[in-house]
């Protein structure tokens, strides 16, 4: 079973990031720096540089219409 006896939540949420260079941790919206670039996405370390992710953004689902 994986319920912790005393009921409190976990320390971490999900989606905290983890920096491998400098071992900096917070989730995105709370300390990275996102970098928008037209069609690519690029997560900093706010302490180190490091970049930790890039990736093409993602784009809206095109509607397909019926011919």
């Amino acid at each position: 079973m994986n319920a912790d006896a005393s009921g409190s939540p976990p320390s971490r949420g999900k989606s905290v990031l983890f920096c491998p260079e400098c071992r900096f941790e917070s989730s995105l919206s709370d300390g990275w720096l996102v970098v928008s670039d037209g069609d690519e996405r690029t997560i900093v370390c706010p302490k180190c540089g490091h970049v930790a992710d890039n990736r093409p953004e993602r784009s809206a689902p095109r509607p397909q219409h019926a011919d």
